[in-house]
């Protein structure tokens, strides 16, 4: 059975090559590449799922690709050389795959971008970044700016997410001990006061029939969260439903707005690096555009682009769809003194200072209101669990 290998080796000229190929063992293919003058250095054994999972690159790993492809590119080194030249320390093997695919594609003649794109595992924000550079000839500059970018990113998103880790402990461990009581001690105390002939207080009546309703129907909860969940999915790859479902999640209390600030500096990021690279107006709409990975915000943005055709100015567009005053007026105030470059790099600023903000008030926002939810629900079951032991105390 032949499988997949990728190799690490110097060729006759003693320059450092790689590939990905089938064959039977470590051995055959030591010997394969030995008559192709390769000297095989390392080879990494990838097993036929690993060709396709994770589906997307992690953020280090894309951090640490971004810097040292623009570190090197800044060198005057050749992109193919670039690509060759990368380590990674602990990538996983799709990823190692990618990149001789990469390497493959680019010797075939097809575009930096158009590799990545292929790939499938890197973000459309960097892909069509990328192909805004090779269109501009400022690849090494604007891959540089998008690692400051991406890396300023990744430290809000890590910072957020250590955050989080005390509310989800409080949130998991309020939830099993709710789910011990009800499943396993609600049942015991009922068959307590069962034997009794006095009448239960409404509270108490209300959680036993909801111990014994969850009991009984478990498996029908669990098959209706299950289609439910298909269903939603199934649901947000329909463009026009998609549209109303972001525009909701937007809506949610605090996590909605920061949802949707940090869609809006994604946006005006793409539109500030690829304007000050010197690529048309309408180019930046339609890459901007094509990056978003929210539907509304790309469908207003196409919208943009054509009306951008019929001669109408940004801020009128836009003004149409109902974007923030903030924007607008910066985008007037851009388009008046014909500097859009800088109305859409302060526009970036903010949206990301308001990210942080939001980002914060939600870090400590959340550990006390999940607490209080969690203290409020296990305290009104022990209430419900008690109070007949109270009434049966002023009986006697």
């Amino acid at each position: 059975m032949r499988f997949w290998w990728l190799w690490y080796g110097l060729d006759a000229n003693h320059v450092q090559s790689s590939g990905a190929r089938q064959c039977l063992n470590r051995q055959r293919l030591c010997f394969d590449l030995a008559l192709e003058g390769i000297q095989l250095d390392r080879a990494q054994h990838l097993w036929p799922w690993q060709r396709y999972w994770p589906k997307r690159i992690d953020d280090k790993h894309l951090q640490s690709l971004l810097g040292q492809w623009s570190q090197l590119l800044s060198a005057g080194l050749p992109l193919l050389t670039c690509i060759t030249l990368v380590h990674l320390e602990q990538a996983s093997g799709r990823l190692r795959y990618e990149l001789i695919q990469l390497q493959s594609a680019l010797l075939t003649g097809a575009t930096f971008s158009q590799s990545l794109s292929l790939s499938g595992i890197f973000p459309s924000t960097i892909v069509q970044l990328v192909a805004a550079g090779e269109a501009s000839g400022e690849l090494a500059n604007l891959l540089t700016q998008v690692h400051l970018q991406q890396t300023r990113q990744a430290n809000l998103k890590r910072r957020f997410k250590r955050s989080l880790f005390m509310p989800l402990v409080t949130l998991l461990s309020g939830g099993v001990v709710s789910m011990l009581i009800v499943y396993w001690v609600v049942p015991q105390v009922a068959n307590l006061y069962a034997a009794g002939s006095y009448e239960l207080p409404a509270l108490t009546q209300w959680l036993l029939n909801f111990s014994h309703t969850a009991k009984a129907n478990m498996g029908n909860m669990l098959v209706t969260f299950i289609l439910a969940y298909i269903s939603l999915k199934w649901l947000w790859f329909i463009p026009n439903i998609r549209v109303r479902l972001e525009w909701a999640l937007w809506q949610v209390p605090g996590i909605g707005r920061l949802m949707h600030l940090h869609s809006q500096a994604d946006v005006f990021l793409v539109l500030s690096l690829t304007f000050k690279a010197g690529v048309p107006l309408l180019d930046c709409l339609m890459l901007a555009a094509n990056a978003s990975s929210w539907q509304h915000i790309s469908r207003d943005l196409k919208n943009a682009t054509l009306r951008l055709q019929q001669g109408q100015r940004l801020s009128q567009i836009l003004t149409k769809m109902s974007w923030q005053p903030q924007a607008l007026q910066l985008i007037r105030v851009g388009e008046s003194a014909g500097d859009l470059a800088l109305s859409f790099t302060q526009l970036q600023g903010y949206y990301e200072a308001q990210v942080i903000g939001q980002s914060q008030w939600l870090e400590q926002l959340l550990e006390p209101v999940l607490l209080i939810v969690v203290a409020l629900f296990v305290g009104l079951i022990l209430v419900a669990l008690y109070l007949p032991l109270f009434q049966m105390g002023q009986m006697m």
